[in-house]
């Protein structure tokens, strides 16, 4: 072997050893404000020290196509921001992917369109400024009929629920888009509290919040619990999870995670981890904050979610300070 192919052999194992687990790190990048020109350049960001510090690379695979797992449930005051979408989309085609590879999805056709994600007819058509919007519910039945894209669970829907037209209300149906048709995806929550887990983020809406079906589970904070930590933890959803994105442009302290604009508050800040529990862990500290400055009670003790996130032999990701590698980059 000559001298300079082996130098670049050892070079590269040097980076692999160096490399940090992608649910080790966390990215903590500032904005200058919330516009498209303030998104851009800080996403861009983003994703290369999430590159550079992993070896993860966020290139087309395979599939050449990647996911954007969107929130929109909440309605248009608390939904993913349009900007960081943008941002994010251009990103990634900066990096190999064509506009119409970047799937944008999230449960609810309604949603979607009520927070513009979406034409307000369904005969338009379903893209976001050339990007293709996929709605989990009108693709659910068909979805149902894969065993995998099946969650099982023993939680009925509350009394006059109509019955989900694969006919069974104790399934609730995964979003094969995910699984089967992107080489990765990419999550984008908002922030807020919630009955059900205490904080609704990026484990809520890498799970509850990525599934038809799952309205069952938020008035049930114990089976909630064990839901989305189950959900967050199969194989075939979370191995393609490579990135959670939190803006904190608005995010809610109390009554969440349905809107409630007299209780969001909002910082210059994005958060990214490949791992969800710290992201939450941090949206509780903030939603706690807002709400000692407010004179409200606030959640405690610390929801059960941050155990089970990490119990048995599911790991989630660790919630402890002192075990994440943090960058901070200031707003350019």
């Amino acid at each position: 072997m000559r001298l300079s192919a082996l130098l670049l052999l050892l070079a590269g194992l040097a980076q692999t050893m160096a490399a940090t687990d992608p649910k080790l790190l966390l990215v903590e990048q500032k904005l200058k404000g919330f516009g498209d020109g303030d998104y851009a350049p800080a996403i861009e960001r983003v994703l290369a020290e999430f590159e550079t510090n992993t070896g993860v690379g966020l290139r087309p695979g395979a599939l050449r196509k990647c996911g954007l797992k969107l929130s929109s449930e909440a309605g248009q005051g608390l939904a993913t921001p349009k900007p960081l979408v943008r941002a994010l989309g251009a990103a990634l085609m900066r990096r190999g992917f064509a506009p119409d590879a970047i799937i944008l999805c999230d449960v609810r056709q309604q949603s979607l369109q009520q927070c513009g994600f979406l034409p307000a007819l369904s005969t338009e058509p379903q893209v976001f400024e050339g990007f293709p919007v996929v709605a989990y519910e009108p693709n659910a039945q068909r979805w149902s009929m894969e065993k995998k894209l099946c969650f099982e669970n023993q939680v009925m829907p509350r009394p006059g629920a109509p019955t989900p037209p694969w006919g069974d209300a104790r399934i609730s149906v995964l979003p094969k888009t995910l699984f089967d048709e992107v080489d990765f995806w990419i999550n984008l929550p908002v922030l807020s509290d919630s009955k059900s887990l205490g904080v609704h983020g990026a484990i809520a809406a890498a799970s509850l919040g990525n599934m038809a079906n799952a309205d069952r589970f938020l008035e049930n904070p114990a089976n909630a619990t064990k839901v989305a930590v189950e959900v967050c933890a199969i194989p075939g959803l979370a191995k393609k999870n490579v990135l959670t994105i939190l803006s904190l442009e608005r995010y809610q302290i109390l009554g969440g995670p349905g809107f409630d604009a007299n209780w969001c508050l909002s910082e210059k800040t994005i958060l990214a981890s490949a791992n969800p529990v710290i992201l939450d862990f941090i949206g509780l500290q903030k939603i706690n904050a807002g709400r000692v400055a407010r004179a409200v009670e606030t959640i405690h003790p610390e929801p059960p979610v941050f155990s089970a996130a990490n119990a048995g032999e599911i790991r989630l990701g660790s919630c402890r300070p002192s075990e994440i590698k943090l960058v901070r980059l200031a707003a350019e």
